[in-house]
């Protein structure tokens, strides 16, 4: 199984996110207000945390051109542009997959998702163990939530397929949340109190909010700073001019490329349930060549290392 490249300790890298009991106070805070406030689990509300976690997520990814051309020691012009055509390539390969096989599309995503937030877990730890964290945090909410995630998933998919695939990642949320919860005792018996209050955070969001809602908690506090701020490390040969340069310039790209597929894929939908699937697919066409780049370096980083 191939790691990610995760260079710092895990609790250096969670104190880039949020402060150490911000997150389960914040799961507190949301379930009370989910309770006995402001019901989140409706369209409007899965709508709003759509778009929260795309705001959060396009950022951490928009250094990835600049930190692969320094990975790979090509920091001409020319070279950046051809790492941007293959980024580029690879986004617009999800998004056609997206239009002709929809299930397909969510099923490479979900997959993805998986292996992607399990290397933010896999610091000293047994890669098996990390894996049904990351597991958990996507499959959990289709036991806790079924009849929310299946109604997300049918906007994705268009049909009642997206209902079948969202009872099967339930099916299998049983295992990967015991392993989480594995997990959690194994950082708690090794010192990393952090690490395991974050784990049953996640998991107690998982089971007891709305699918996104959950979701939310851990993307937009945990994973997105912690990535972002490395990427800004990655970068330190840059100016901090250019940095934000660049970072508003692909903010900006992306956030057009979301309105694009909003208008061409709205036709007779309701602006929510439109906002949704544009939120999704917009987050899985930028993910896929995050997460393909990520592999490339966890690859090579040996390699750079021996030379």
């Amino acid at each position: 199984m191939i790691e990610m490249n995760i260079k710092k300790p895990m609790g250096a890298a969670i104190s880039l996110g949020l402060r150490p009991w911000a997150l389960p106070i914040l799961t507190l805070a949301l379930i009370a207000i989910d309770a006995f406030w402001i019901g989140m689990d409706t369209v409007q509300m899965t709508m709003f945390a759509s778009v929260a976690i795309v705001l959060s997520g396009i950022p951490h990814g928009t250094l990835d051109i600049e930190i692969a051309a320094k990975r790979f020691g090509h920091a001409s012009a020319s070279r950046k542009i051809m790492i941007l055509a293959a980024y580029v390539c690879c986004a617009l390969l999800m998004i056609i997959l997206w239009r002709t096989l929809p299930e397909l599309a969510l099923t490479a995503f979900l997959i993805i998702a998986i292996v992607h937030f399990s290397a933010d877990w896999r610091d000293g730890a047994d890669p098996f163990l990390a894996m049904m964290v990351g597991w958990a945090l996507v499959a959990l909410p289709a036991l806790s939530h079924p009849a929310s995630v299946a109604m997300i998933f049918e906007m994705l998919t268009g049909n009642q397929n997206g209902a079948t695939i969202a009872a099967v990642l339930a099916c299998a949320s049983v295992p990967a949340a015991l392993g989480s919860l594995v997990f959690a005792f194994w950082s708690y018996q090794r010192g990393d109190i952090i690490s395991a209050v974050d784990v049953l955070s996640c998991i107690v969001a998982a089971l007891c909010l709305p699918p996104l809602a959950a979701f939310a908690i851990f993307f937009c506090g945990l994973h997105s700073p912690r990535h972002m701020m490395e990427a800004i490390r990655d970068t330190g040969g840059l100016s901090a001019a250019k940095k934000t340069a660049i970072i508003a310039a692909v903010f900006g790209l992306a956030i057009g490329l979301g309105v694009i597929v909003y208008i061409t894929n709205n036709t007779g939908k309701p602006v929510d349930a439109g906002i949704i699937q544009t939120a999704f697919v917009l987050l899985s066409t930028l993910t896929v060549p995050h997460f393909v780049l990520e592999q490339i370096l966890a690859i090579r980083q040996p390699l750079v290392t021996a030379h």
